[in-house]
């Protein structure tokens, strides 16, 4: 558990500081509510499976977490499964369905919609591979798999499948090019470890 969160906090932490280390992690949460916010998705994530903390400390921060995301106007469930590097960007009207999964490295806008579709061809919720970028305004729909490094634009309305280094745009969204996100996706957490330090 400990070493796998460890993992978690440091990647989102150099998505937002280019940095790990306890001075950079106490001086992001305090400063930048979206970090908090993961922080918080993290912690609770890690702490509701574990009997001990289970009726001490989740509940206190469960509490925080569903108070901030209140006021930041995003929800993301404890249900997601969530690869490392989560940057949220701008906070306000983001909604995700429990069932979504993230890969790394992927970065969400403000008004971003993921959502879970009930029936069709299209019935479940989107899977986000490695390196994804949710512009602002845009929504995913159902079952619905986007490659790595994509690029979702703003207000564009996903349907069905993204190739890796899709770049989408419209209503419905089509692939206009393979130029991908990767001039988008800042800082992202790198496959080879990071020494962390309390003074870095």
């Amino acid at each position: 558990m400990w070493p796998a969160l460890l993992q978690s906090l440091c990647a989102d932490l150099y998505r937002v500081a280019a940095k790990t280390g306890l001075r950079a992690f106490f001086s992001t949460f305090l400063w930048v509510a979206t970090y908090r916010y993961v922080a918080l998705l993290r912690l609770c994530q890690a702490f509701r499976g574990r009997p001990a903390l289970k009726w001490t400390l989740y509940p206190l921060l469960l509490f925080w977490f569903a108070r901030l995301g209140r006021k930041l106007g995003i929800r993301i469930p404890l249900a997601c499964k969530v690869g490392d590097g989560l940057l949220i960007e701008h906070w306000g009207g983001i909604w995700v369905n429990p069932e979504v999964i993230f890969g790394r490295n992927c970065n969400i806008a403000h008004g971003v919609t993921l959502g879970w579709v009930g029936s069709g061809a299209n019935r479940g919720a989107p899977q986000l591979g490695d390196g994804v970028f949710l512009g602002p305004g845009c929504a995913v729909l159902g079952g619905v798999k986007v490659g790595n490094h994509a690029l979702i634009s703003a207000n564009s309305v996903v349907l069905q499948d993204v190739p890796e280094n899709g770049v989408v745009l419209g209503v419905p969204g089509r692939v206009f090019s393979t130029q991908g996100s990767h001039d988008l996706v800042k800082n992202p957490w790198p496959t080879t470890e990071i020494t962390v330090t309390a003074s870095s």
